[in-house]
């Protein structure tokens, strides 16, 4: 898999290969975070296009009927009428039954209002029904997928997809088994998009593990608001109870086995759910310590571990981390890249990482090679080009990347000679 980007964002250019593991390093402010969500909006919002277009048809019906059921209360002896004027589709069915084929959805949804409510619709209602489907199906399912992406973009990129610095067009192609999803802004909207792979699996975003502290807490979301994509899929993820089936349970534990004993190692006691927070148990402890108190570090492990055993990180997924040695002592950056490194081989992830460290980094290639995955390691390098910034691959000439990091080091090093001559 590879993601080409042209006069995205602040990136001038670059082609990032995804062959298991793939990390970016370079400067702050050089593009890093934006290959991460751009590959997160491809899986996450943009996955599984025709049932969203379907979707997005339905809700034309949906907003007739939630008009219907207000201007129809004593028609109907139902219970709680207010309530399925907010949400029609939970008290009639027809609209689970609703397919792609247009020529069907008369039929189904009056047969439906017949028989659920047993209700007869007058000549002008039925007319009226039948232009309300007309109206969902008037747009084409091309139109509704480039709307859908433009809006995905936007929301990830606040309306600023295209670059600040010229007037160029913005592309952006995923290659897959020789096929290809692509799209193409202009003045931040989506202008052409064309996809000729379907994505069925979710991406994971991490960049903060400070999210943990907000789960089960009432969230903007809750209330029909907007929230931050990267951060309410993760959110939802961790607080998924969700177990995965028997069989493939077992087959989970017998990949992590060797996982399961370093996180004990890092975390000896037990991950668990008290109420609406996280909390954790250690032998010796007289109450469980809440999620709020936990180390920066123990919440980026937490993080990890949750998702192994809810079943969330499982085979073939995608996981994104941006900057996660951040909050890590040096040893715990060591455990935290073999852990990787491990999730990476035993359940085949697509693992995209970026980060600063030059420890962090060294630890992920030599990791990468103890556990036999170094020929699945890719590495690049981000780089100013005036105003923008291209990528470099530079998986066969990796010290490119430590002699960028080193700088800092060097400029250290000449401040203390300088510092000694003085004495």
């Amino acid at each position: 898999m590879k993601l080409i980007l042209k006069n995205f964002a602040k990136i001038k250019e670059a082609e990032i290969h995804f062959d298991g593991l793939t990390v970016i390093a370079g400067d702050n402010n050089t593009g890093k975070s934006t290959i991460g969500k751009v590959l997160f909006t491809l899986f996450h919002s943009l996955r599984n296009m025709p049932q969203q277009v379907l979707e997005e048809r339905k809700k034309v019906i949906r907003k007739f009927f939630s008009a219907f059921f207000r201007r129809n209360r004593e028609r109907f002896r139902l219970r709680r009428v207010i309530e399925m004027e907010e949400r029609p589709s939970y008290f009639f069915h027809g609209f689970n039954n609703l397919t792609t084929d247009e020529r069907s959805w008369y039929e189904i949804l009056l047969h439906n209002i017949n028989d659920e409510l047993q209700v007869e619709l007058s000549k002008e209602e039925k007319q009226e029904l039948r232009l309300k489907i007309q109206d969902a199906w008037a747009p084409s399912d091309d139109e509704i997928e480039k709307s859908l992406a433009g809006n995905a973009f936007s929301d990830m990129f606040a309306g600023q997809i295209n670059s600040l610095y010229d007037d160029a067009a913005a592309e952006m192609s995923l290659h897959v088994q020789g096929k290809m999803k692509r799209a193409i802004f202009h003045r931040n909207e989506c202008k052409v998009y064309r996809s000729k792979v379907e994505l069925l699996e979710d991406a994971i975003y991490v960049d903060d593990p400070f999210l943990i502290d907000q789960c089960f807490q009432t969230r903007r979301s809750e209330f029909g608001i907007e929230n931050n994509p990267l951060r309410e899929g993760l959110l939802k993820y961790l607080e998924t109870d969700a177990r995965p089936g028997v069989i493939e349970g077992l087959e989970i534990k017998r990949k992590m086995s060797e996982i399961h004993s370093m996180f004990q190692r890092i975390m000896p006691g037990l991950l668990a759910r008290e109420r609406r927070r996280f909390v954790f148990s250690m032998e010796g402890q007289d109450q469980p310590l809440n999620v709020e108190n936990w180390s920066a570090g123990m919440k980026s492990f937490a993080i990890l571990k949750r998702l192994l055993e809810n079943g969330t990180l499982h085979e073939k997924g995608v996981l994104i981390l941006d900057e996660p040695e951040i909050h890590l002592h040096p040893e715990w950056q060591l455990r935290y890249a073999e852990i990787l490194v491990l999730l990476q081989k035993k359940f085949d992830l697509t693992v995209l990482l970026t980060t600063h460290s030059p420890f962090f980094l060294d630890a992920i290639e030599l990791y990468a090679c103890k556990h036999g995955i170094g020929d699945k390691a890719r590495y690049y390098l981000s780089e100013a080009v005036g105003n923008q910034v291209s990528f470099r691959d530079v998986s066969d000439e990796i010290d490119k990347i430590y002699e960028k990091m080193s700088a800092p080091v060097q400029t250290l090093e000449n401040l203390r000679a300088e510092l000694r001559m003085r004495r």
